[in-house]
């Protein structure tokens, strides 16, 4: 059998394999190239506020979100991005549910709270990121992107013509020529212009998922660094300081960059860890991180994005890629194209594959028919 049928074959199957999570991948995907933006369109009256010179203190924001779902953990709170931005409020359950509450910064005041499903665009998030299952999610969505890696770099392969005076031929769209080949003519046009953005998401998705498993052999190359939150003092606080001078104090150590977000990692709250946006490099989603004693104020450890090592830098920086925002607004536009295009590359190709199916199937029988 020729090599080319061989791969066509194990593209297909490749392709009937993850379809499903192929679609939903690329149908998410559409939404996180522009996260921030699209959610303060959606929740524009919640997210958008009137900008303040002197905004409310941070424990206020923190008791705000708290009174918003009580008994739940302050797990996070992300800071404004512009000046009429609100902050977001994370809250979990014990068992992982998420909730969010924008706060006014200026009066502290919650805007709008609700579970993660009243957040649709987080709600994607989450879902593009680990299918809403936590750790397990993000190991099979790294299965995912091995087998739209496969198929991304196998597509080309099996539609090549064969010389360049067919590769216009070959890219024609028939839509009048029956379900089959319109599903076919449309997939192999979206799989040729969508398949260098392709190999990069999926290269990078799969990077990210399976980080805990790739890490060691990386760490062979590169150094990688694990860097759980430092822990706090034994025993119970004698008298718990502010969070807001928690803040300050990490603060003192960053002196002029601007707080991404304050996360409280661990059980029991007693470890404030500050993320500022990290100085002198192009990635601007990297971060520096101070971890703070909530008790004493007193700083426990701290890294900066740029003194990690070489391993720790390239898993940090796969994000950045995988978002498109490596090369700006066209970058982040060319994620929401291909994320389309893989969706409609799961569907038609799922058309194909029925339609494929169905025409065998008749041909079977009209064949046992004349036989009869």
């Amino acid at each position: 059998m020729p090599f080319k049928i061989l791969l066509l074959r194990a593209h297909r199957w490749t392709g009937l394999i993850v379809v499903l999570l192929v679609i939903v991948q690329g149908v998410t995907g559409t939404a996180i190239a522009f996260r921030h933006e699209l959610n303060r369109l959606i929740h524009h009256e919640a997210l958008v506020v009137a900008p303040s010179a002197a905004p409310t203190p941070l424990a206020a924001v923190a008791a705000a979100g708290k009174a918003a779902f009580p008994g739940r953990k302050l797990t996070r709170i992300d800071f404004p991005v512009t000046p009429d931005d609100a902050y977001l409020v994370r809250l979990e359950t014990p068992t992982g549910a998420i909730g969010y509450a924008a706060v006014d910064p200026a009066t502290a005041r919650v805007t709008r709270k609700g579970p993660l499903a009243a957040w649709p665009v987080e709600w994607l998030y989450q879902l593009h990121m680990s299918l809403l299952s936590g750790d397990a999610g993000e190991r099979v969505v790294g299965f995912t992107g091995l087998g739209l890696l496969f198929m991304a770099l196998t597509g080309p392969f099996v539609w090549w013509p064969g010389g360049l005076a067919r590769v216009g031929r070959s890219l024609a769209v028939n839509l009048r020529a029956g379900a089959w080949r319109g599903a076919r003519d449309l997939h192999r046009l979206a799989g040729v212009l969508a398949a260098p953005v392709l190999l990069i998401s999926a290269t990078t998705g799969l990077l990210m998922a399976w980080q805990p498993w790739l890490a060691p052999a990386v760490n062979l190359v590169a150094p990688v660094l694990e860097s759980p939150a430092p822990k706090p003092g034994p025993g119970p606080c004698a008298k718990r300081r502010g969070l807001d001078e928690a803040v300050a104090a990490a603060a003192l150590r960053r002196p002029g960059q601007i707080i991404k977000s304050v996360r409280f990692p661990g059980k029991g709250g007693k470890v404030v860890a500050v993320y500022f946006r990290a100085l002198h490099t192009a990635d601007l989603r990297a971060t520096d991180h101070v971890w703070v004693d909530a008790c004493s104020a007193a700083v426990l450890r701290e890294m900066g994005a740029l003194s990690e090592p070489a391993g720790s830098r390239f898993f940090n920086g796969l994000l950045w890629i995988h978002t498109g925002q490596w090369l700006g607004i066209v970058g982040r536009g060319l994620v929401l194209l291909a994320a389309a295009l893989a969706a409609g590359l799961g569907i038609s190709g799922a058309v194909q594959w029925v339609t494929r199916t169905a025409r065998a199937r008749r041909n079977r029988a009209q064949r046992a028919a004349k036989e009869a």
